[in-house]
């Protein structure tokens, strides 16, 4: 038996291991609606505009709608499939929280992070965005948004509606400062032609 060709052989086995085992996974493409479903919704405060978290007891999340239209959802997500959020749910910038739900794929977990949050006269928004990972799948950037809005004033009963995504929202559309200064100086010179000719 000759040793050295076994030993090349066994080198060359190792190799090819090696590099299916650092293949990566798909990346996760998914995006679902879902709303508390049953329970009741408490804010801190009382009041939504206020609070700075949302408690939840006594129901669950539930899928209601997925988004087939900008995702594969290639994770297996269905409609009325159930959902974990941290509770209490945090609603101030730089707060920390969690989202899971499980698939015929797997279990997936969220690690978000609070962006922004707003407030009208009857509600609060938030926006976050993280990482979701599992499935075997590679981990993903995604992105969550939800409001509560509380109609009846504070202490009045608190609704919730969330989006779940791992396609980017559309960028903010804000006019940059020398854009405005080109339009400004256009009205500028078209007043100053109209004024000659009267």
């Amino acid at each position: 038996m000759n040793f050295p060709k076994l030993g090349k052989m066994a080198l060359a086995a190792a190799a090819v291991v090696a590099c299916v085992g650092s293949a990566t996974a798909a990346p996760i493409s998914v995006g679902f609606n879902f709303i508390p479903f049953g329970g009741v919704l408490t804010a801190n405060t009382g009041d939504i505009t206020t609070s700075s978290s949302v408690s939840y007891s006594g129901g669950g999340y539930v899928i209601n709608t997925i988004d087939a239209t900008t995702t594969t959802n290639n994770v297996g997500v269905l409609l009325f499939g159930g959902v974990n959020l941290t509770d209490p749910m945090p609603l101030s910038v730089g707060s920390v929280f969690t989202k899971e739900f499980t698939t015929g794929l797997g279990s997936f977990t969220e690690s978000l992070t609070v962006d922004a949050v707003t407030s009208g006269p009857t509600s609060r928004s938030i926006s976050a965005s993280g990482t979701i990972t599992g499935g075997g799948f590679d981990p993903t950037p995604v992105f969550f948004s939800g409001t509560y809005t509380q109609n009846n004033g504070p202490t009045g009963q608190i609704n919730a509606a969330f989006n779940n995504s791992t396609t980017p929202p559309p960028p903010n559309r804000t006019p940059e400062p020398g854009s405005l200064a080109l339009v400004g100086a256009a009205i500028v010179g078209l007043a100053m032609v109209r004024r000659r000719r009267v």
